[in-house]
């Protein structure tokens, strides 16, 4: 038998299994199909109410399609399946959480002063401002609370008095005479010897203990945050010269003496400039002292802020403390002898019909403490010392071992954000309005022509 017919009979041989096989899934096909129109006939029939209960047939059960992972689910099937990516990450996570809070933690502020190796106070802090003033007084017990050694400027015995009064060993008097100038700008002032000797030369508080060099952290610049309020027409010359000269120019001229002790040392030192600053963000009417008073020492602090920015170590820091309502506490707050709105009685009968109405109507509407404190009342005196605390320490350095800037302004009090946001962006008209202005043909609608109603006003004032 030759090749051909074997395969020739392998062939013969194969056509029953393939017909076999055809005839199954043929077969397989047709159930399918029937399976399926049964199904069907009995799903339509099952829910046709017009058959008897008996002879309805019962619904086929349809299980419900599977529920879908959660995505903690999807993550924890994705960490199985990448375990070394999962570590890796884990890792990286872990590690910037402690480098932050870690870093965060260190560096919290303690608002206390540093001391020295031997445990005596070695941050020394000069507060300038008259003793008379209650945020002086106040400022000065809170840093020697938190272990500084405060000066305060005095210019007369009865002001070195006042400081003496406190009892505490570490509030001194520092008596400044700005009129005795040294020769030279660079050279100490006399009256600043003492605090040269404290910050050049090691002392030792006691025998046997080891000497220890001071430090000079910060001057305090805090000016006389009462100025007069009327109309610039009636404000005389000799205001003008006594606000320039107490609240200006001695502030600067302050500054000026200190910056050689501040310089004499590589240490990191702060000058801090403290001002009100509600009437000069809204540019209030009939405050114009303050407000030339308060911007012209705002932009003095952003010139010397930026001139020592160039120094070699560059580690003074000029913040200024953007001051609103503060209420220092019943201990500070001084009895109110004076009637707001009194001193109208002093002008003359024309700056009366020109100034009156409009100038009482602001004084009612002032957003500031001018009523007393009973009227008004300002944010805690924590804030300001607070604040004070965080411009005096030493800057702090983020993550990377980098020194973070110190903010150059600070608002402290309530309103002192505020109305610095609502002066820069509202409008005048706005403004005047909320400060209580009318314009001169509302003002005169109440009134006679001659006059005579605003007189009888002002005489039963």
């Amino acid at each position: 038998m030759t090749s051909d017919d074997q395969f020739f009979f392998d062939y013969l041989a194969s056509i029953p299994h393939d017909v076999r096989r055809y005839s199954l899934q043929v077969a397989e096909s047709i159930d399918r199909q029937v399976d399926h129109a049964a199904n069907a006939v009995r799903d339509t029939l099952s829910s046709q109410s017009w058959l008897p209960a008996t002879v309805r047939p019962v619904p086929r059960f349809r299980p419900s399609p599977p529920l879908s992972h959660s995505f903690v689910d999807r993550v924890h099937g994705w960490v199985l399946r990448h375990r070394a990516w999962s570590a890796a990450i884990l890792a990286f996570v872990g590690t910037g959480c402690v480098l932050y809070f870690g870093n965060k933690k260190l560096s919290a502020k303690r608002r206390r002063a540093r001391r020295a190796g031997n445990g005596a106070r070695k941050e020394i802090v000069v507060v300038a401002g008259s003793p008379h003033e209650p945020m002086t007084r106040a400022v000065a017990a809170d840093l020697e609370r938190r272990g500084y050694i405060v000066y305060v400027t005095v210019t007369s015995a009865e002001e070195e008095h006042i400081v003496q009064s406190e009892n505490r060993v570490d509030i001194k008097a520092l008596s400044l005479d700005l009129s005795a100038a040294p020769s030279s700008p660079s050279e100490i002032h006399p009256s600043l010897a003492e605090i040269h000797s404290l910050i050049t030369q090691p002392r030792s508080p006691m025998p046997g203990v080891p000497p220890h060099t001071c430090q000079l952290s910060g001057l305090i610049v805090v000016p006389s945050p009462n100025y007069a309020s009327s109309p610039v027409a009636t404000i005389p010359p000799s205001s003008w010269i006594d606000t320039v000269n107490t609240r200006l120019l001695s502030p600067i001229l302050t500054t000026q003496l200190f910056l050689p002790l501040l310089t004499v040392r590589n240490t990191n030192s702060t000058i801090v400039l403290a001002y009100p600053s509600i009437s000069s963000s809204l540019s209030a009417p009939f405050a114009s002292p303050e407000v030339a008073t308060t911007r012209a020492l705002s932009g003095f602090a952003t010139s010397l802020r930026r001139e020592l920015r160039l120094l070699q170590h560059n580690n003074i820091d000029v913040v200024e403390l953007k001051l609103g309502n503060i209420d220092l506490g019943p201990q500070y707050r001084n009895p109110q002898s004076h009637i707001t709105g009194t001193e109208v009685l002093a002008w003359s009968v024309q700056h009366r019909s020109l100034y009156a109405s409009q100038y009482l109507n602001s004084i009612e509407q002032r957003p500031v403490a001018s009523t007393g404190p009973s009227t008004v009342r300002g944010s805690s005196a924590r804030t300001l010392h607070y604040a004070l605390s965080d411009a005096l320490e030493p800057p702090s350095k983020d993550i990377f071992g980098r020194k973070v800037a110190k903010k150059p302004i600070m608002y402290v009090g309530r309103g002192a954000w505020s109305y610095s946001l609502i002066g820069e962006w509202v409008p005048a008209s706005l403004v005047g309005w909320m400060l209580g202005l009318r314009n001169r043909q509302q003002s005169l609608s109440g009134e006679s022509p001659s006059g005579g109603s605003s007189e009888t006003s002002w005489d039963k004032l």
